[in-house]
């Protein structure tokens, strides 16, 4: 049964827009709302919509950010990982072509120079050999970027054989990728640690500092040795680069505090490598399910011929480059 229909047979008066009065006619509104709920997870989430006066009964969407969210205040119908799962591929959802069409790579790839995504380029007729993807910037701006043209049977074959890669070396020395994938992480995490923490350093001591300066230039008003008018000047320009710092202190604060949570995810990526024992074809849910991001490099040529480079960004664990004795070992 629908949500509706479920609720009305449990005697719950909910609101019924059903243009069809069918309790088993579920429409894709409804499917997308529930795959978005974090209430499944176990949550309790408040202020999702607000009123703007309590004579109107229309409600008003809230922005996510100020929703308040309370977490395991009842048994979760889903877990967190396959929540996430279903919230990338949602993410990163693909269009119909005009042919109807769905590419599974649509959404996935971007620029390694200019960061934008690239864009798929197909015709009628065309085999899939000849379907490709190009740089958004380039399509876009002219001189803004280079095309980065890379074909779709490329980038399939190359993510194949890496995922193909990372699931044999993940799930024959599950101990040493561990350790690999922990200590690459860490030392990116203290390097990104060290920094966020200096330039938080750096703007509370130039706060402190301004607090100094604000209090003199008041002073310095109040003994006339500058006028009202510069003093307002001044004033206003000194609290507003506060006001900035502030914030970014604030922000700072709010990602070394997520950094430290979003630590690789070892045991997921592992859990995820257990669910494919031999992968002969790529699906969109596969590669959404191991692969966050895809980078493209423009192609360059080597000993005539025309090489692409790309770089995998796995879900959970980042960028990680399987050994290539390990490669090699397996293929032998």
């Amino acid at each position: 049964m629908t949500p509706t229909a479920h609720a009305k047979a449990h005697d719950v008066n909910l609101p019924d827009n059903r243009s069809v009065a069918d309790d088993y006619t579920w429409r894709g509104s409804t499917i997308s709302h529930l795959l978005s709920r974090q209430e499944y997870l176990g949550h309790t989430v408040n202020f999702k919509t607000y009123r703007k006066s309590y004579k109107q009964k229309k409600q008003l969407h809230n922005d996510p950010s100020e929703w308040q969210i309370f977490e395991n205040t009842h048994p979760a119908i889903i877990d967190q990982e396959t929540f996430d799962i279903v919230q990338r591929i949602r993410d990163g959802r693909r269009r119909l072509t005009p042919m109807g069409e769905m590419p599974i790579l649509s959404g996935m790839l971007f620029c390694a120079d200019c960061g934008a995504k690239l864009y798929q380029v197909r015709h009628r007729g065309w085999t899939h050999e000849q379907e490709h993807f190009v740089c958004a910037t380039y399509r876009k701006v002219k001189g803004g970027c280079t095309s980065h043209q890379i074909r779709n049977v490329v980038v399939e074959e190359a993510l194949l054989t890496g995922i193909r890669n990372i699931c044999s070396y993940a799930a024959e020395h599950e101990d040493e990728f561990v350790e690999m994938v922990t200590k690459k992480t860490q030392d990116e995490l203290n390097k990104s640690l060290r920094d966020s923490k200096r330039e938080l350093e750096q703007s509370q001591t130039r706060i402190r500092k301004l607090d100094g300066i604000i209090q003199r230039l008041y002073e310095d008003n109040i003994e006339g040795k500058i006028s009202d008018e510069r003093f307002m000047k001044m004033n206003a320009a000194y609290e507003a680069e506060q006001h900035t710092l502030e914030s970014r202190v604030a922000e700072l604060k709010s990602l070394i505090a997520s950094e430290k949570e979003n630590s690789a995810n070892v045991d997921a990526f592992l859990s995820i490598v257990r669910k494919y024992s031999d992968i002969q074809e790529l699906t969109a849910e596969i590669i959404r399910e191991f692969v966050e991001k895809i980078y493209v490099y423009n192609a360059e040529k080597v000993n005539g011929k025309r090489v692409h480079k790309i770089r995998i960004v796995w879900n959970c664990i980042g960028e990680f480059d399987v050994p290539h004795e390990r490669i090699n070992g397996a293929a032998d």
